[in-house]
Parts: C-alpha cells; sequence; structure tokens
C-alpha cells in the first residue's frame, strides 16, 4: 500500500496518477490506515510511504517501488532511482519537493 498525505494537493494530485496507472492500494493517510500501518500522523506528514508485509520504504524509495509496480517504462525509472549513485540525487530531490510541496501547483 502506498501512504500519501491527503490533505496536500500536490500530493493528492500525485496519488491520482498513480490511480490512473496501477494496480496497488492506496491510502490517505486515514487515522485507520495509519494504525493499521503502525505510522504516526508525522510519519505520513513527513514522507509518502510503501507498505507490504515485507517492505516498508519512506520518500524516494517509497516512489520508486510504486513506480515499479506501474511496469514498462516506469520500473526501470523505478528501479534506477533506488540505486547509487542515483539514489542520492533522487534522495536529495525528493526531500525538496517534499519541503516546498505546499508551494507546488
Amino acid at each position: 500500500m502506498l501512504v500519501y498525505d491527503g490533505e496536500c494537493d500536490f500530493c493528492c494530485r500525485c496519488a491520482s496518477w498513480l490511480r490512473k496507472r496501477g494496480e496497488f492500494p492506496l491510502s490517505s493517510g486515514t487515522d485507520e490506515d495509519l494504525l493499521d500501518l503502525a505510522l504516526s500522523r508525522a510519519d505520513a506528514k513527513r514522507a509518502v510511504w510503501w507498505i507490504t508485509g515485507t517492505e516498508r520504504l519512506a520518500g524516494h524509495e517509497a516512489i520508486g517501488r510504486a513506480l515499479q509496480e506501474i511496469g514498462g517504462f516506469w520500473a526501470l525509472f523505478g528501479r534506477t532511482i533506488r540505486i547509487a549513485p542515483l539514489s542520492w540525487i533522487a534522495s536529495a530531490t525528493y526531500r525538496w519537493v517534499a519541503t516546498h510541496r505546499h508551494r507546488l501547483r
């Protein structure tokens, strides 16, 4: 499941884009989902999360994993941003976007 900040317009637009292309569960960070996934509200506000029975990824790694689920080019791109040295760039980019997400239209 991909957990995102359902109160952030930018995050909701990104989740909508993913929903149109992938077939995996998404959560807007409802209290019930956060409790079931052992995430705090602060965790959900800090980063997007990919959580399954065997994986618990945050930030750019969660985005990369979600892109892998879409398949095709996006799967390749998702794998690539999770491998160094590109993961370093992806991590910095994710942190910048997360910090400025409320200003992105």
